[in-house]
């Protein structure tokens, strides 16, 4: 069930929880984002050595970087391309996946004709995977026919390639493991920084004869895998990205976690998030084509991929999802746990728009972006947090404007590894924060301008692919770049009436909320009385103490901020008698002070 988070720091009675209609997700598109996200990322530890492996085909599915898919060469046709219609135009070969649940494989029927045909698996854009030096190309085949004659190779950027490798007598209809040395494919051609297919093969006799494939894999050495860092390149290596240091709590003072996701399910949450899909340019002349599929799931990590790929008129791809008629925040805090991808011409954002926004149109509805980041030399070091409207509100012209600041990290950048962006929106005020270090607030006013920010938002997290602010790719922009989010959590404002840990003493009133055993923190050192009730171990209790943390002081007569020890010689109360009669003196010094401060 949709939810809408509309609990207000300043108005904490208000309702937090809002019944929305459920958002229909066809079933095509429940698939297509499911089955896709096992191939962001596949890494394992082995003798605490990190391998990585690049997905070719396995379980029935293509990785992503194939965009092309599944294709086939003919001699028959003058040696063009059938792509992804399991052979029906190539008269000399077909295939099909064949197999269950437990093991999927790629069958390859051949005719017997004698006529050239081949399968590979394509991409649309040549690929740098220099990362794989030194590695291998591994695959599982079998053929119907014993001592069948495989040939295999990898092709480049056309014309370059490997040339044929044949592989005598390596099929039967029993399962083998064939390996490929990327070195060995180097040295006879293949230019490993412009690698268009993840595999090329046949039977070398074409005689009618099945074969099968499965489980075609690229993989780096442990060496290399272990010196991959960042969120470029061919595979993404979560355990070698930085910042396990930046986090954030569950909870914070004042507040309740009122919706997140940790991403840790299997697929994406579609009662949550959505997509816009297009390639228009959104506004700002940018070049990628947002798709759905270029969002996945990779332990516990949304992964947010841009690649150089072709889709109808745009060379690139990327995701743009949002929580839109889904998940809507107004007063409260947002914290996103992420790390950014680089490169020129690389824009990644985590934002927010106004719920209103098909009613009113932008900058009408206001933008709050909680984080941006412009990629290229020199600027991968600094995000932006910035507000967006329209001077005069809802019922003038249009007159965007915009204020901003930003924040640079003291070393390093922030594709490095992980950091926390927050945003904590009040009835009269935005805050912007890295890794909790507050580095902009901006003060909303009772102008009309500022209405817009009283009112729910929704998020939106994507990374936008050139456009005029942070200008375009070039020779320098390596792709695939992603944005990897660990979680995303809001929080708003606990009603005064709550009671958390259950301990008869609302919130509000209540030093340690979430401490069911524990309701007074009177030396505010985190630790309640009951568990230490004299801190400074002068023998008088933190409750009656008016210097807890000084042992040589507990008492204040007159008031002053100055112990009656330093001015005259006091003895700490001892019977029943002198603690009621402190405590009764604590009690006027109080409302004295009370009273003196109001106005």
């Amino acid at each position: 069930m949709p939810v809408t988070m509309n609990r207000s720091i300043g108005d904490p009675e208000r309702d937090g929880c809002q019944s929305m209609k459920n958002r229909k997700i066809s079933a095509a598109l429940w698939e297509r984002a499911t089955t896709l996200a096992v191939w962001a990322v596949l890494s394992f530890h082995a003798n605490s050595a990190i391998a990585a492996e690049l997905l070719v085909a396995a379980q029935g599915q293509i990785g992503p970087t194939w965009d092309r898919g599944i294709a086939a060469f003919d001699a028959q046709n003058d040696y063009n391309s059938c792509f992804n219609d399991s052979g029906a135009a190539c008269p000399n070969v077909n295939w099909r996946w064949l197999g269950d649940s437990t093991e999927r494989f790629l069958r390859l029927q051949y005719p017997g004709t004698g006529i050239l045909a081949g399968v590979y698996f394509k991409a649309s854009v040549p690929q740098d995977f220099s990362a794989f030096t030194g590695g291998v190309v591994e695959f599982y085949a079998r053929s119907s026919e014993p001592s069948t004659d495989l040939t295999v190779k990898i092709d480049c950027n056309h014309p370059c390639s490997t040339g044929d490798i044949r592989l005598n007598g390596v099929l039967s209809e029993d399962w083998r493991k064939i390996t490929l040395n990327v070195d060995d494919l180097i040295a006879r051609g293949l230019d490993i920084t412009a690698v268009d297919t993840g595999l090329v093969l046949w039977p070398t006799a074409l005689g009618e004869v099945n074969v099968d494939i499965k489980d075609i894999v690229w993989r780096m050495t442990p060496e290399a895998a272990a010196s991959q860092r960042g969120t470029g390149g061919p595979i993404l290596l979560l355990e070698n990205l930085e910042g396990a240091e930046n986090t954030s709590p569950n909870d914070y003072a004042g507040l309740k976690q009122v919706w997140a996701d940790e991403f840790n399910q299997d697929q994406i949450d579609l009662g949550s998030w959505n997509f816009d899909i297009g390639g228009w340019g959104w506004g700002n002349d940018e070049l990628q084509y947002y798709l759905s599929d270029k969002a996945t799931l990779a332990d516990g990590h949304l992964v947010i991929t841009a690649r150089e790929q072709q889709f109808e008129d745009r060379n690139y791809t990327s995701t743009r999802i949002k929580t839109e008629g889904e998940v809507e925040f107004t007063y409260g805090r947002v914290d996103i746990r992420a790390a950014l991808p680089k490169g020129q011409g690389i824009w990644p954002a985590l934002w927010s728009l106004g719920a209103n926004f098909r009613e009113v149109g932008w900058p009408y509805t206001g933008e709050l972006d909680i984080m941006e980041m412009i990629g290229g030399s020199g600027r991968e070091d600094t995000i932006h947090g910035t507000l967006h409207w329209n001077v005069g509100g809802l019922n003038t012209p249009y007159a965007h404007t915009y204020q901003g600041g930003d924040y640079r990290l003291p070393s390093g950048e922030f594709s490095d590894g992980f950091h926390v962006f927050s945003m904590i929106r009040e009835p009269d005020r935005v805050r912007w924060l890295v890794d909790d270090v507050q580095y902009y607030s901006f003060s909303l006013t009772s102008e009309r301008d500022f209405d817009a920010f009283r009112l729910p938002f929704f998020l939106i997290f994507n990374i936008a692919v050139g456009g005029r602010w942070p200008g375009y790719p070039n020779d320098s922009t390596s792709f695939p770049q992603r944005m990897v989010v660990d979680y995303v959590r809001i929080f708003a404002a606990k009603s005064a009436s709550e009671d958390s840990d259950g301990d008869g003493v609302v919130d509000p009133d209540d030093d340690l909320p979430l401490d069911p055993n524990e309701s007074l923190d009177t030396d505010g050192d985190g630790i309640g009385n009951n568990e230490d009730s004299d801190d400074d171990g002068d023998g008088v209790a933190d409750v009656i103490d008016v210097f807890p943390q000084d042992p040589s002081e507990w008492a204040d007569s007159d008031g002053d901020g100055i112990g009656d020890n330093a001015q005259a010689s006091v003895t700490p109360p001892s019977t029943t008698k002198e603690v009621a009669i402190w405590m009764s003196a604590l009690r006027l010094m109080r409302n004295r002070d009370l009273e003196d401060s109001s106005p």
